[in-house]
C-alpha cells in the first residue's frame, strides 16, 4: 500500500488492470511475447486482482455479521490498539 500524500487515503499498488500496458521507454524494449504471457498469468493471480482493502473490509463485516455487534466489539477489544488504529487508518474511506 503507498498513501496518497494529496487525500491522505491509500493506494494498492499490487492491482494490475487488464487495460493497462507497460509504457516502454526509449531505453526500453517493446513487451516481448513472454512478457505478455507473464502480464496475463499474474493477471489471474489474486494478489493483483482484488484490492487488499476491499478484502480486508468485507473479512471484518463478514466476522461482525457472524459474531453480532456485541460478539465483534469484544473480540474487538482484544486486538491490540495499535493494530486497532492501523486498521482505522487503512480502511478510512469504506
Amino acid at each position: 500500500m503507498t498513501e496518497d500524500p494529496e487525500t491522505g487515503t491509500y493506494k494498492d499498488c499490487m492491482l494490475m488492470s487488464h487495460l493497462e500496458e507497460p509504457k516502454a521507454t526509449e531505453d526500453e524494449e517493446p513487451p516481448t511475447e513472454q512478457d505478455k504471457r507473464k502480464k496475463v498469468l499474474a493477471l489471474k493471480d489474486p494478489v493483483h486482482t482484488v484490492s487488499l482493502q476491499q478484502f480486508t473490509y468485507e473479512k471484518l463485516k463478514a466476522q461482525q455479521e457472524l459474531l453480532g455487534e456485541q460478539g465483534f466489539q469484544s473480540l474487538m477489544e482484544t486486538v491490540d490498539t495499535e493494530i486497532v488504529t492501523q486498521l482505522q487508518e487503512f480502511l478510512q474511506g469504506f
